[in-house]
């Protein structure tokens, strides 16, 4: 379990379920807030003995995520709040619904939970004790916190060592990025496959599960282009307002959309490759056309220039 060390304000005073439902109350009437995902998992779970456990947990992570990162915030993420949960939670609810036989309960809960906590920590800082490990900070106290807050309610028969440890190998495994500046440990894209490899685990089930998980996670690519434009703006505005990013529009909107789209994200799980993987391959041209008319554009533009240009070809791209 993670130290006290990595415990924050918002983590101190969120403790409990009535805590969590107190600060949701002081959002607006028509938040989404989890009702969603709670009227499916009203349908698939009710009949589970950790169903309140889990209920509660997710809860908790929400409402901490909105306070940290979204709506709860005065200084919001625009990308990295409680409404990419959602998103999420709508794929999962998505792949559920094409993959019942495939996709337990189990699993389920553990792809939602996963949804809700992946991206619990956005500003911890660099792994020093373990310079060449290639999770990131965020991720592995991420989990950490993940699992305070379910041994914090209590037992539950979800929650095995071994269920905990898909939990810790998603959250981990969604560290995004290229680890090719260590070559023995590779990797393009996100972390799942890598650590999988270390771990070999005996179940091929248990590894799909993983890396479904993570998939889900940048399936962004598989939206319409104008919805994946304005997530990649999104994306954008967060790594200049709360990382400081120095990269420019240009070529954030240009190259480094082609190196997203083309290099870096794949979708690695069977379930998502069937039911993802073809939207990608229809957004790749207009994916092209879209950068390559960013390129063409001046680099003298404002940002505030080159995202509405990025916006609005995407939408003229939308209706080809």
């Amino acid at each position: 379990m993670g130290s006290a060390t990595s415990i924050d304000q918002t983590e101190a005073e969120i403790c409990d379920l009535k805590q969590a439902q107190d600060a949701l109350n002081s959002l607006p009437s028509d938040h989404q807030q989890l009702k969603h995902w709670r009227l499916w998992a009203d349908g698939i779970f009710i009949d589970q003995p950790w169903y309140e456990h889990l209920l509660r947990s997710m809860t908790i992570a929400y409402t901490r995520m909105a306070i940290r990162n979204g709506s709860l915030n005065a200084n919001p993420r625009s990308y990295h709040n409680e409404f990419h949960i959602n998103d999420l939670l709508l794929r999962v609810m998505y792949c559920a619904k094409h993959y019942e036989k495939q996709l337990t309960p189990n699993g389920l809960a553990i792809l939602s939970y996963f949804a809700a906590c992946h991206d619990l920590r956005q500003d911890e800082v660099k792994n020093k004790t373990n310079p060449l490990s290639l999770v990131g900070s965020n991720e592995k106290i991420s989990y950490e916190e993940a699992e305070r807050i379910i041994k914090s309610l209590g037992t539950s028969t979800l929650w095995t060592a071994h269920h905990l440890l898909l939990l810790k190998t998603m959250i981990e495994g969604s560290t995004f990025g290229s680890g090719g500046k260590r070559s023995k440990n590779f990797f393009q894209g996100n972390l799942a496959k890598h650590l999988l490899q270390q771990l070999r685990l005996p179940n091929k089930n248990d590894e799909q599960l993983v890396l479904l998980a993570c998939d889900l996670d940048t399936s962004n690519v598989s939206l319409p282009i104008s919805d994946f434009a304005q997530s990649a703006v999104h994306i954008f505005d967060e790594l200049v307002s709360h990382q400081q990013a120095t990269i420019s529009a240009h070529q954030f909107f240009s190259l480094q959309q082609k190196i997203y789209f083309f290099e870096q994200q794949k979708f690695n799980a069977d379930i998502s490759k069937d039911l993802f993987s073809d939207h990608k391959q229809l957004n790749s041209d207009k994916l092209i056309a879209l950068s390559d008319h960013i390129e063409q554009l001046s680099n003298k533009l404002s940002d505030t220039e080159i995202k509405l240009a990025f916006l609005s070809k995407a939408q003229e791209l939308e209706v080809i």
